[in-house]
């Protein structure tokens, strides 16, 4: 199923974006996707489509000794040198091969993050729905990328015919996905300042809707907002 889509990620791997060190303005917005996720310290977190283990690296570093990282890709090129980048982290276990196929322990997972991956994946309501059998109740789920939804599916569009029909789908679809595999979603955010971003959890939360300032061509925009303020 990922076959044509592997090879075109093994022949990335000195893409800057694929291997480079993160930039200011990417910092700056990973910053702000841990200043959502809070402490990580000791906990148990799912990475799909780790890459070269730029963020697994740091996710190690944030979960400590106590903590694990469960990191995969369908790329054994990219996989090769993720193990070699966390080589000296014995809390980061790496995985070639799909989400799919991998078994998540279920109910023990703190925060999946999948991170400029969602659009690749084939399968994407499967997928959610074995991400949140592996959450603990009330474990976060998210999806983020460093560009808005409207140049995600453009670049994928014009990369190539291994990646040309990975989309990200609209907020409304989104939602419908999350509510199916029985996640909630707490924060959604769409724009081209900050990229996309999506924080959601298994199990309902109270949450009240407010539209933001997204640039979404053609779909509503929305960021949500919990009782004690916008996480």
């Amino acid at each position: 199923m990922y076959t044509c889509k592997a090879r075109f990620f093994d022949t990335q791997i000195h893409a800057p974006w694929a291997s480079g060190p993160y930039g200011p303005e990417e910092m700056a917005k990973l910053d702000r996707l841990f200043s959502v996720a809070g402490s990580l310290e000791g906990m148990t977190i799912v990475e799909p489509g780790c890459g070269t283990g730029r963020l697994t690296e740091i996710l190690a570093q944030r979960v400590g000794p106590l903590g694990r990282v469960i990191a995969m890709d369908i790329s054994g090129t990219m996989v090769d040198a993720a193990r070699e980048r966390v080589a000296a982290y014995a809390q980061v276990t790496l995985h070639h091969g799909t989400l799919e196929a991998y078994p998540l322990p279920p109910g023990q997972v703190d925060l999946v993050l999948c991170h400029q991956v969602f659009p690749h994946l084939e399968a994407k309501e499967r997928a959610l729905r074995l991400l949140a059998k592996s959450l603990k109740e009330q474990g976060r789920l998210i999806i983020s990328h460093f560009i808005p939804l409207h140049v995600i599916n453009d670049v994928h569009r014009k990369a190539g015919r291994a990646v040309e029909a990975d989309k990200m789908p609209s907020d409304r679809e989104m939602r419908r996905l999350f509510m199916d595999a029985g996640l909630s979603i707490d924060f959604m955010s769409d724009n081209d300042e900050r990229g996309y971003f999506l924080c959601g959890r298994l199990g309902a939360t109270e949450t009240t809707m407010q539209e933001s300032d997204g640039v979404g061509k053609g779909e509503d925009v929305f960021e949500k907002k919990s009782a004690g303020g916008r996480l």
